[in-house]
């Protein structure tokens, strides 16, 4: 009896920050707790993810999982029952995902209109000015247009500027944490 009151106490002390609960896998026992994948609400025309709803999860994930070593497509993170359907290239988005997982994929304006190709995510250090010490990362991207020349989406803050199909990256690997 002694010992299953030892070895309940070990399993509670794991899971903290880990997820990890009755000797259950930390990734599965994310998607459970989470209760992954969530439906995508959406707006505007063309169709598209809510940009605040797609940060919150991703950070939610990277925040719940840290530590862990967990893989999880797109499809495993949100769901939508819309056939056409694009998802938001913000700025948490390129910070988090993975490289392989908006490389080559084609990029869309606000219009639906097809304006270039994902080449890969930029760093930016910012100041905090005069009255804050700390520096912060922003993270945007470039792509190549539809003309071949290489464009930037700039340093400024990204919330749904750019868009990408949900076709396009449903089946990529969106995370992969491997800390």
């Amino acid at each position: 009896m002694k010992h299953s009151w030892v070895f309940a106490s070990l399993l509670l002390v794991l899971s903290e920050g880990t997820y990890i609960l009755h000797g259950e896998e930390p990734c599965s026992a994310a998607l459970r707790e989470m209760k992954l994948p969530v439906k995508l609400k959406t707006r505007g025309k063309p169709r598209r993810a809510r940009w605040e709803q797609v940060d919150k999860m991703l950070t939610e994930l990277r925040k719940n999982l840290q530590g862990a070593t967990c893989e999880f497509k797109f499809e495993e993170i949100f769901k939508t029952d819309k056939e056409k359907l694009y998802l938001p290239v913000t700025n948490n988005l390129v910070r988090t995902v993975s490289e392989a997982a908006l490389s080559g994929v084609p990029i869309f304006n606000q219009l639906g209109e097809r304006i270039g190709e994902y080449i890969g995510r930029v760093t930016y250090n910012r100041s905090g000015g005069l009255y804050v010490t700390k520096s912060y990362t922003l993270y945007y991207f470039q792509f190549r247009d539809t003309q071949g020349k290489i464009q930037s989406t700039g340093n400024r803050l990204l919330l749904d500027d750019y868009l990408v199909r949900w076709s396009d990256i449903k089946n990529r690997v969106a995370v992969n944490f491997f800390d």
